[in-house]
């Protein structure tokens, strides 16, 4: 059966290519710039390339029609030998950055740069794709631990790019994946933050009456599960009103969706008394901008509303905490209602369930419920252990 190749296209200029082997060289066709004609091109060359029409050694085909492909060669893969083994780790990052940045998001695309980076400057820029051992990624996994994380999970990013960028390098037969066994990762599940309901019933307390809008917003933020951003940013018309009189968040551009490749709006249905804060508060200043304002009427920056969190914490004599904190208890508290994760992920915009289960992971009154359901089924099967 004769071998089909793929196309691809090169973002900077718009031009589709095929990298084929020819006898033991992989060399460069350049297709043009309409996909139909480069696949019709793309059946011709590998006609001729059956025929031997093309040798390795040329430069263009000996015979074809007059729209064949030239054949030239690629300004970084087609100098290497035919399993890209000579590539620099250096060409190869640039490589995946360029694919990156014209097929995923900027989110994703400075993440996986950020990371490349560290890569790069930790084996060298020099140093050959054939020369990477699982020596050397263990090595690298230990020092992206201590010098590029401060977190219990450090590294795990590090090691996660450096394996997906070998890996979309042999997909794409651009280099084989020098390593077979990566490096094992180990998830520590990070503690949340949450208020305890003690300290939220003391901390509602304190603020009130003095510290009553900014209470308000506390309260708005418990009942949501917004990030802090997303609280501070909230604009009136991202509170929408259904056919049913019932009001949600609608949030077109969230953490996650900035990562994704086709991002998605988020929706969050309001509860009746986080629909009566954000009324009132829209109430108290109908022309502005955002929702919740700050003293001088203007939004609230990250660093004050932080600040002012953390001051209203000492004065109710408990531990100061981030604004993540009122996030934090919102998944904590849906996790100890039994609320379906997957629910609670996607109420919260998270991409994936493992960062919605440090909420149930870390939650021990969720433990206790789930326990003593077992506990409760198991006895009443128990005839002996209920005579006793």
């Amino acid at each position: 059966m004769a071998t089909r190749h793929n196309i691809q296209k090169d973002s900077r200029n718009g031009k589709y290519f095929a990298r084929i082997y020819v006898g033991e060289k992989r060399k460069y066709f350049n297709l043009g710039t309409n996909a139909r004609e480069a696949r019709k091109k793309l059946t011709e060359l590998e006609r001729q390339i059956r025929r031997g029409d093309i040798l390795a050694d040329e430069g263009s085909p000996s015979q074809g029609v007059s729209n064949a492909p030239h054949v030239g060669e690629h300004p970084i893969t087609s100098s290497h030998d035919t399993n890209g083994a000579s590539l620099t780790i250096l060409e190869l990052a640039d490589l995946h950055r360029h694919w990156l940045k014209a097929n995923r998001a900027e989110g994703t695309y400075r993440l996986f740069h950020d990371t490349h980076t560290a890569f790069v400057e930790f084996v060298g820029a020099s140093t050959k794709v054939s020369e990477i051992t699982r020596l050397v990624m263990e090595n690298y996994y230990a020092w992206a631990k201590e010098n590029r994380s401060r977190s219990a999970n450090g590294g795990n990013a590090h090691i996660r790019n450096a394996k997906s960028l070998f890996l979309w390098a042999e997909d794409l037969e651009i280099c084989g994946c020098p390593v077979k066994k990566f490096p094992k990762i180990t998830e520590t599940p990070p503690e949340t933050k949450r208020f305890s309901d003690d300290e939220l019933q003391t901390l509602l307390n304190c603020t009130w009456p003095e510290g009553a809008d900014f209470r308000e917003m506390i309260i708005f933020g418990l009942h949501t599960g917004l990030r802090p951003q997303e609280i501070r940013q909230l604009k009136p018309s991202q509170v929408i009103r259904d056919g049913e009189r019932k009001y949600s968040i609608l949030i077109e551009q969230h953490k996650t969706a900035r990562m994704a490749h086709e991002p998605k709006p988020r929706s969050v249905p309001l509860t009746p008394e986080a629909a009566s804060i954000a009324i009132h508060q829209i109430s108290l200043h109908p022309k502005a901008d955002y929702v919740f304002l700050n003293a001088r009427d203007e939004m609230y920056t990250r660093g004050v509303f932080r600040q002012r969190l953390r001051r209203w914490c000492k004065r109710a004599g408990i531990k100061p905490r981030p604004p993540y904190a009122l996030r934090h208890t919102f998944g904590s508290m849906e996790a100890e209602a039994n609320i379906n994760q997957t629910v609670i992920g996607q109420m919260m915009g998270h991409s994936q369930l493992r960062t919605t289960s440090r909420y149930i992971s870390n939650n021990a009154a969720h433990h206790r419920t789930a326990i003593g359901a077992i506990g409760n089924r198991i006895a009443s099967l128990d005839e002996k252990g209920g005579d006793k």
